[in-house]
């Protein structure tokens, strides 16, 4: 199916920002150590975004570095500078990283008109930015925006002998950082030759997130931030200089679609293959309502075009000097940006909430974890991080203090095409299915323990058996039988009896040893066994008559079957004790151990 009405000619950028946005959740956040931090920022207009006086955000910049990135295809290209990053703090949970790479008005640029005294101010805050050789295509922009994200663009690796999607378009050069591989500070340039943009990313979260190797930790999630100023070109015969500002907006929505879909797609070079009939689905409704603005917003891309900052002399506001001090904001509408800021930050912690109940419920059903007071201790986590997670949602979902409704209108529509409302939907669900799932574990373990008591009955019984046979008087009931029913009768009730004890002395051995090796492994419902256990041997070995027959046998089978069978009592006493002692200390630090990380 061809496209139709689409324009043969592409967009050009002279002057744009990116804004990688970079944002992870986790319990290890410190930003205790300062070494990396410019300047904690005001705020920028939080304040006057919201009507409640409570802070959700914390801000700060911190050290940058500078970057150079070549493009080589289909002609050269060069945009280098400096990369500003800053960072947005939410509840001391969740962090969002942001690497801005803007490219300002140059000399002689009809848009660099400023007031006088903001001249020596503009001419400082030049240094901070970057700058490019010459307008950017949108191939260009795509292969910069998808620095991190990757782009799609086919090539043959000849070295790895295969097809790769993302085929190198640039040569990238980063200098002036400050962070080493572990992620420690630096007063020195740290140069490495070909460092990557995700390792920096990975130093500067490294920076922040102390997780420990062995604790829950979970990915990164990337986002791509587009401003293009108002001073988008346009290639070919069309003019954008003597259009106005809304008629460029209609232009660029209506011819060119299949272009803004290779935009937010990130797709260099082939664009124009791009159905336009899938803008709908790729790029969604303006969500802007104002007629000289374009916002498009999908789950990985955010494009936003404005070309208020032509508005004539009839516009109550002077938007081209106002524009001019866009230098202090980075982007041309800094309260969108702070929209998107927190809808990430809530999108990032619904997922890092359910998939560490995904990693919780793995972990109850490991072999060593199995164990009753372990699963109940995933239960009340997974109890706490549902208050937690309700209490930071309840804040971040910030459309309840915006003051004005055009603001509301765009948080809503921003959302539904990052598609939140379904996480919390996927998040709902598992957590039902994991809860119940926690259950069957502890119900499982709770049958297990209560089919131990069949055991307990037996150590009583076999105990019992043992104080009746070892005892030195007669037996009355053995005697009158005996006298009944003859002496036959009586002996073979009395062998009965002893296979019976013999039975269950062998069972009771049989099970000793297997609850020791559980106690071993510090399964705990071997305390109950165990105290049982010993507490049947001390009745009968401490009984005074048992003392006196084992003297009695002494006397008459001699001393040796006598030793082994005291040494094998005393072998299985000091072992069982043993165990105990040692499933105690063992069972009880390691609790301590818990509560010691819990704490930090």
């Amino acid at each position: 199916m061809k496209n139709e009405d689409q324009c043969k000619s592409g967009l050009l950028y002279k002057n744009f920002s990116i804004v990688l946005m970079q944002t992870f959740t986790s319990r290890y956040i410190d930003i205790s150590e300062k070494e990396l931090f410019r300047d904690k920022r005001s705020g920028d207009i939080d304040d006057q975004l919201f009507t409640h006086q409570e802070r959700i955000i914390d801000r700060y910049e911190l050290e940058g570095f500078s970057i150079r990135i070549q493009i080589d295809e289909p002609n050269v290209a060069v945009l280098e500078g400096h990369v500003q990053v800053l960072v947005a703090v939410f509840f001391d949970r969740t962090m969002q990283l942001s690497y801005r790479i803007v490219v300002p008005p140059g000399e002689g640029d009809e848009n660099a008109v400023l007031p006088e005294e903001d001249r020596e101010e503009r001419e400082r805050e030049k240094q901070k930015f970057c700058r490019i050789s010459e307008p950017f295509n949108t191939d260009q922009l795509i292969v910069v925006a998808g620095i991190v994200q990757r782009v799609e663009h086919w090539i043959y690796n000849k070295e790895k002998c295969r097809q790769e999607i993302d085929g190198a378009l640039k040569k990238v050069k980063i200098t002036g950082l400050h962070l080493d591989a572990g992620g420690r500070y630096r007063e020195k340039d740290v140069y490495e030759p070909g460092i990557s943009f995700e390792e920096v990313q990975r130093r500067y979260r490294k920076y922040f997130d102390r997780t420990p190797e062995k604790e829950f930790y979970y990915p990164d999630h990337n986002y791509i931030y587009i401003d293009i100023w108002e001073t988008v070109g346009h290639q070919g015969t069309v003019m954008f200089d003597r259009m106005k500002e809304d008629d460029i907006i209609q232009h660029i929505e209506k011819f060119h679609r299949s272009e803004l879909v290779g935009l937010m797609t990130l797709y260099p070079e082939e664009w124009p293959y791009r159905m336009e009939k899938s803008f709908g689905d790729i790029c969604g409704k303006n969500i802007a309502i104002d007629t000289d603005d374009l916002v498009l917003v999908n789950e990985n891309v955010c494009v936003v075009i404005g070309t208020y900052g032509k508005r004539g002399n009839c516009a109550a506001t002077n938007w081209k000097e106002h524009l001019g001090r866009r230098e202090c904001y980075h982007v041309s509408w800094p309260e969108y940006l702070v929209l998107v800021e927190i809808l990430l930050a809530k999108k990032q912690t619904i997922n890092y909430v359910l998939n560490k109940y995904i990693y919780n419920s793995h972990r109850a059903m490991e072999k060593d974890f199995q164990h009753q007071d372990n699963v109940h201790d995933m239960i009340k986590e997974n109890a706490r991080l549902s208050v937690e997670l309700s209490n930071i949602v309840l804040k971040l979902d910030s459309v309840r203090y915006l003051r004005y409704m055009s603001h509301k209108y765009m948080y809503h529509q921003t959302a539904r095409n990052l598609k939140i409302e379904e996480d919390e939907k996927q998040l709902n669900m598992t957590i039902k299915q994991v809860d119940k799932s926690l259950n069957n574990v502890s119900n499982m373990l709770e049958i297990s323990q209560a089919n131990s008591t069949k055991y307990i009955l037996l150590f009583i019984s076999v105990a019992s058996l043992f104080s009746v046979i070892l005892q030195g008087d007669e037996v009355p009931l053995l005697t009158d039988l005996s006298q009944e029913l003859g002496k036959q009768t009586a002996t073979v009730l009395v062998l009965l009896t002893v296979l019976g004890v013999i039975f269950g002395f062998v069972v009771l051995l049989k099970t000793a040893v297997k609850y020791i090796a559980k106690i071993l492994r510090l399964n705990e419902p071997g305390y109950i066994m165990l105290f049982v256990y010993l507490t049947s041997v001390f009745i009968i070995v401490l009984q005074q008559n048992t003392i006196l027959l084992l003297s009695e046998w002494y006397a008459k089978i001699g001393r040796l079957p006598i030793i082994v069978v005291s040494v094998v009592i005393a072998s299985v006493v000091a072992a069982g004790l043993i165990s105990c002692i040692k499933m105690i200390v063992g069972d009880t630090s390691g609790k301590l151990r818990k509560h010691k990380s819990d704490v930090k």
